[in-house]
């Protein structure tokens, strides 16, 4: 790909390697406990070709503690929830500008109060309902909508009393003074109050002519809070190292494990794109892609034991037949104890996967409606699976 960068002044407000956490542990015998592959029992399952729920663009799964599993679909801007036997008992929210309605929906929290929200990405702000639909408030954790501050909310969690959220915005000054702001906001999950941490400002070009995909690169959607409040992120985008900060974006540690990222194909690079696109449509002449994935793609935290899972690219899509992800699970204080395999290749093509506690994985499985159009453009693509939604309990690992 041509580079071709615009000559800037600014210099970045904070950059993400000035906030890395202290050297990292980083492994070098490999996991402790090998590789295990999940034994899973199915429990129930939603959608799919046959189901009578229809999904369009599965964002975020959740499960509450009365045992219910909360699915938020992006694209239907609404939330399908399930018992514990899969039944499904109520849709949350829709699209609109109303009262306990969403636009861009991005993610689900579970908050103190029985309270659901839900994370609008323009303008971004937070949708509170009770659980049985009632609107009650709206939050703005990456700032008021006022002018000056009109910001895109990217990913958002909730864990040890807190609520954090990824958002950014476009700032248009100058050719040379323009630039894109990114941050990750915290604050107490029952509060209205946010500090911004991890900030970094990164210049843009105000046509949306060039871009560099590596000096853009932001922790959006691949961090997870636990249940004491720390905050794993993957500060670096071709390096295997996660870092781990408190609320107030100190350093605590740092781990990780010697890692060779993913080359990607010439599709993947068509794929890429910013996730703040200045002008809203692809001009990848001019832009800078990079021939290899970001180093880590996911981080959850189990929420039975607090082990962190992380998954590479590699992990997501090199993977042998019958095997539809394998992960790397670490303890919190970074000792690499295995790899595990989620067997489910054989039976889907794509998927998804959640640890929602109680010993349960849900799965979404399927490309969705969404990528229909990309498809149907494509000689000899394979027909999109239906989106599908399929709750196991986790029996054992051999």
């Amino acid at each position: 790909m041509t580079r071709s960068v615009v000559a800037v002044t600014l210099l970045p407000l904070l950059t993400l390697a000035a906030v890395a956490a202290p050297a990292p542990r980083m492994d070098a015998d490999g996991p402790a406990d090998g590789t295990a592959t999940l034994e899973l029992k199915e429990l129930w399952r939603a959608g799919g070709e046959d189901g009578e729920i229809l999904f369009g663009r599965i964002t975020d799964v959740d499960r509450g503690p009365d045992g219910e599993i909360y699915v938020l679909d992006n694209q239907l801007c609404q939330v399908e929830v399930f018992g514990p036997d899969g039944e499904h008992r109520r849709t949350l929210s829709r699209q609109g500008d109303g009262p306990g309605e969403v636009r861009q929906p991005i993610g689900t929290v579970l908050l103190p109060g029985g309270l659901v929200g839900i994370g609008a990405g323009f303008p971004g702000q937070l949708v509170l309902l009770r659980a049985d639909g009632t609107p009650v408030a709206t939050r703005h954790p990456i700032g008021e909508p006022a002018e000056g501050n009109i910001g895109v909310m990217i990913s958002l969690d909730a864990g040890g009393g807190l609520l954090a959220a990824t958002g950014g915005r476009l700032v248009f000054e100058t050719p040379e003074t323009s630039y894109t702001e990114r941050f990750l906001a915290v604050g107490d999950a029952d509060g209205d109050e946010f500090t911004r941490i991890l900030q970094r400002r990164t210049p843009i070009d105000p046509t949306g002519r060039t871009w560099d995909e590596r000096a853009d690169y932001y922790i959006d959607g691949r961090w997870a809070l636990d249940a004491h409040g720390r905050i794993y992120v993957p500060m670096e985008r071709d390096r295997y190292v996660v870092s781990v900060f408190d609320r107030h974006g100190e350093p605590l540690a740092a781990f990780g494990r010697e890692l060779e990222p993913r080359r990607r194909t010439d599709a993947d690079k068509d794929r890429a794109t910013p996730v703040i696109n200045v002008r809203g449509e692809r001009n990848a002449d001019h832009w800078d892609i990079c021939d290899t994935d970001p180093a880590i793609a996911r981080i959850m935290i189990d929420p039975d034991d607090g082990l962190v899972w992380v998954l590479t690219p590699n992990g997501a899509f090199d993977q042998p037949d019958g095997v539809l992800q394998t992960w790397d699970v670490f303890t919190p204080e970074g000792e690499f104890l295995k790899r595990v395999a989620i067997p489910l290749g054989h039976r889907m093509r794509e998927g998804t996967c959640h640890l929602v506690g109680d010993g349960m994985l849900v799965v979404v499985r399927g490309t969705g409606t969404a990528f229909n159009a990309e498809a149907e453009t494509e000689e000899g693509a394979e027909e999109p699976e239906p989106l599908e939604v399929i709750c196991f309990r986790i029996t054992g690992r051999n």
